[in-house]
């Protein structure tokens, strides 16, 4: 069982404690859900390591002689369900939220299944982007009628989509400005993208990032899609 989960269930476990105790600040709370308490802080301090979460231990003397009484008790529980809220529950609901918002507005398959796996992880995203890249190489490869050709990368882009539109084997627009922006645009994704996924592992990249960039290679496909074969 992974970290992240340990903390959710701890945080859910601390939150139920809480519920539990009445409002009436004079009322008393028994010892064994202090200890509880206790041990559930003691688990989650192994697991984040942080020092802080000591402050917030029950020590021997409040529970000598007495019990502590409701208010005392939420005055430790309350700053630590805060605190795992906003580190770690919170925080990582929102980023899985915007995530699977910008995921699920990819709709090429191929992209879907190739890089959703890595794109949902925890690292190494620059994974999606060579996996994309890779997609759209062949996409080209097949709308050019060039899948049995040696050339990738560079070399394949300036064959397939030529700057000149007399020159070129997919056209994009009959206006020549166009056909040159979707030439350069092209070359571009590989240069900056393609190459460095595909030739080192040196590559750094956020999910945010590697999200953006695959949500841009879905709409490059649709327009290699719709381009036209001129040769």
């Amino acid at each position: 069982m992974d970290d992240k989960h340990e903390i959710r269930k701890i945080y859910y476990l601390l939150l139920g404690i809480y519920n539990s105790i009445s409002d009436g600040k004079e009322s008393y709370v028994a010892t064994q859900i202090c200890l509880k308490f206790n041990d559930l802080l003691k688990k989650l301090n192994r697991i984040i390591n942080d020092e802080m979460l000591d402050y917030f231990i029950i020590t021997n003397n409040e529970m000598s002689g007495r019990h502590l009484t409701n208010g005392e008790m939420k005055n430790h529980i309350c700053p630590v369900i805060e605190y795992l809220k906003n580190l770690y529950i919170e925080s990582g609901e929102y980023q899985i939220s915007k995530v699977g918002y910008l995921y699920n507005s990819i709709d090429d398959k191929d992209i879907r299944e190739r890089c959703g796996d890595i794109l949902l992880g925890d690292s190494a995203f620059d994974r999606a982007i060579n996996q994309a890249t890779q997609i759209l190489e062949d996409r080209i490869k097949e709308k050019a009628g060039l899948k049995d050709t040696p050339l990738i990368g560079i070399p394949l882009v300036s064959k397939a989509v030529h700057s000149k539109i007399d020159e070129t084997i997919l056209k994009f627009s009959d206006k020549p400005d166009i056909q040159e922006g979707y030439s350069y645009l092209l070359k571009g994704i590989v240069s900056n993208y393609r190459n460095p996924t595909h030739h080192s592992l040196s590559y750094e990249c956020t999910r945010e990032c590697a999200l953006k960039i695959c949500s841009y290679i879905d709409e490059l496909l649709k327009v290699i899609e719709s381009s036209e074969k001129i040769k």
